[in-house]
């Protein structure tokens, strides 16, 4: 894995339960199969290095599609009709914003954790994927991805290596009077900053 700074990384890519789950089954295209390869390859990374307004990496793209179908397809099938009141306490994701803090809040530890206990590791006292069917859970994970394939490809055309995700509207805006905005990073939730109008 390329070694990058750990500021620009989506943390939604560091969940390895999910792709060995979904390994157990095979992919419903080879569309499917295409978008799973480049979630692997993916190393989280949501810089835009030529600055041309979109993420340089087409598996950031995928992961905003993809996440809030997985993490529902992963809890709903215990939760059933209070899957929308967990998601009215607990937002599904806290993605990269204009206000740089991201990923501090969401339903990544409730998916890694179940996922893991369907692997035998240590979960929760219910599997919630599957109503605790790993193959179950596999295909449920590849229907998520699916209709997140089904999206992007509406939007951006049929190929996965060619979907980008939007750059511009994540990019770090300052309060008060400073119009320069910044690429997104995974800053502290806050920061001062000086600005000097002339020097001694």
């Amino acid at each position: 894995m390329q070694s990058i700074d750990p500021a620009t990384i989506d943390l939604r890519q560091r969940l390895p339960a999910v792709l060995e789950v979904m390994s157990r089954t095979a992919a419903p295209s080879p569309r499917d199969n295409a978008m799973f390869g480049l979630l692997g390859k993916w190393n989280g990374s949501r810089l835009d290095a030529n600055l041309d307004g979109t993420i340089d990496d087409p598996g950031a793209a995928i992961m905003d599609a993809w996440w809030p179908r997985l993490a529902v397809a992963v809890l709903q099938p215990v939760l059933g009709p209070l899957t929308d009141e967990l998601k009215a306490l607990a937002p599904i994701s806290n993605d990269a914003n204009s206000g740089g803090s991201s990923y501090g809040g969401g339903w990544y530890g409730y998916v890694e954790r179940d996922l893991q206990g369907l692997l035998g590791g240590q979960g929760f006292s219910t599997h919630y994927c599957g109503n605790g069917d790993l193959n179950a859970c596999s295909v449920s994970l590849w229907q998520s991805l699916d209709a997140a394939g089904n999206a992007l490809a509406a939007a951006q055309g049929p190929d996965p290596a060619a979907w980008r995700a939007d750059a511009t509207g994540e990019r770090i805006r300052f309060s008060g009077f400073i119009p320069n905005t910044m690429r997104w990073t995974n800053r502290p939730t806050f920061q001062q900053v000086v600005v000097f109008g002339s020097h001694r």
